[in-house]
């Protein structure tokens, strides 16, 4: 049910374009600085320093999306999409003028500041634009827009450094978020926030105030899903083609295409599970659940099996289809844990947790390689989605939110 009065987008698809547009840049950004590494050594500094830079973006990335999130709440979505852009693209284009490696701390830490509004306001305004029942496509194209953005930006940014420099490579990352802020300011349309009811009743289990947003069970099941799921494929990412390449011997590059694989699979695994979700009236968390077990299983017989070569791409494939089919769902479990006009900081909250799953994630894969154990990793992995899974088969008390008085729908 709605709450009579909520205000509404219009023209969804156009403000759905440009949500996703703002999304792709998001992702585009966060792996900006890692392919311009070698360049930035010119200012006499070793890796481990270059790895703080995207450690404080990360970190001000995480501690400002419940800030964001009441930000959008309060005063609108829309300008706080607006002014992340312009701050995170700022940001980056003054990381060519950077004299020194201490200036480079410092913009590192405002940029992540911007990356913090994403999430918080994109799905505000996807609320504000798409009942419940017909979220599920579009936090799809959401989610998927944002891979889209990890995908191209290597390969752009590589481009741009052997055209430009690392300088105007910086520079055109930057430049890309200030015209985009420019338009969206101007073209997506988005309504004021209108003050909603605070009072609910029992069985919506959220209370009247503000912390209880963030204590309810299932919000704090929600957060512990989101750092799990994050762990697990940050996991995948960053150690996948290592520990293959070592346990079976093959090269660094046929590893790599396995990797390709597998988030190729979980990007068309999003599409899909957008129409799931939309087919799904109830019951997400079992979707979720049962998607992810199967995952997990895939995970644990690359641990246990070490199945032959030829099985690893079809076994890469169909887990990364059951990590992209949950995505929707598990956005639309948050949604329904939502009352109108908290949207921002909901996410906020649990979209933290990607955060922290990222920034948690090298000590252990890291540690079994470094032991010479790199099936671990597999371990590891498959350790942190069966955590994820029993969040989401734990029974949930205040699930629904329900305002008290008038509804509609």
């Amino acid at each position: 049910m709605e709450v009579a009065g909520a205000p509404k987008v219009t023209r969804p698809g156009r403000a759905l374009a440009w949500i996703c547009a703002g999304h792709t840049l998001s992702h585009f950004w966060l792996l900006t600085l890692p392919p311009l590494f070698p360049a930035v050594a010119e200012f006499d500094i070793i890796f481990v320093q270059l790895g703080v830079l995207v450690t404080l973006y990360q970190l001000t990335n995480g501690l400002f999306q419940v800030p964001s999130g009441y930000l959008a709440d309060r005063y609108g979505a829309k300008p706080v999409l607006v002014g992340g852009l312009l701050t995170n693209g700022t940001a980056f284009a003054l990381y060519g003028l950077a004299p020194n490696y201490a200036v480079l701390l410092v913009l590192a830490l405002v940029a992540g500041v911007g990356q913090s509004v994403f999430h918080p306001a994109d799905y505000s305004l996807l609320s504000s634009a798409f009942s419940k029942e017909r979220s599920g496509k579009p936090y799809s194209l959401h989610t998927f827009s944002g891979y889209a953005g990890s995908a191209v930006a290597p390969i752009t940014v590589a481009v741009l450094y052997a055209a430009l420099g690392w300088e105007w490579a910086f520079a055109a990352a930057g430049l890309a978020g200030m015209i985009l802020a420019l338009l969206v300011s101007l073209c997506l349309e988005a309504p004021r926030p209108v003050p909603q009811p605070e009072k609910v009743t029992r069985e919506g289990g959220t209370g009247s105030g503000n912390s209880s947003l963030f204590l309810s069970q299932a919000l704090l099941l929600m957060f512990a899903f989101y750092v799990f799921t994050s762990t697990a494929s940050s996991g995948i990412q960053a150690f996948e083609p290592s520990s293959l390449a070592q346990i079976y011997e093959m090269p660094l590059s046929l590893a790599n295409v396995a990797l390709t694989v597998y988030l190729a699979t979980l990007s068309f695994g999003i599409l899909l599970g957008g129409l799931v979700a939309d087919r799904v009236k109830s019951n997400h968390a079992h979707v979720v659940g049962v998607m992810f077990t199967g995952g997990t299983l895939l995970m644990l017989l690359l641990a246990v099996a070490r199945p032959p070569v030829w099985l690893l791409f079809p076994i890469l494939a169909v887990a990364g289809a059951f990590h992209g089919v949950i995505m929707p769902s598990r956005d639309k479990m948050v949604r329904e844990a939502t009352p109108e006009g908290k949207a921002g900081r909901r996410f906020g909250f649990v979209s933290t947790g990607l955060s922290l799953g990222v920034m948690a994630v090298p000590p252990i894969p890291g540690f079994a390689m470094d032991s010479g154990r790199p099936g671990l990793v597999f371990w590891a992995v498959a350790g942190f989605m069966l955590v994820a899974v029993l969040t989401t088969f734990t029974p949930r008390h205040g699930l629904r939110w329900r305002p008290k008085g008038r509804v509609s729908g």
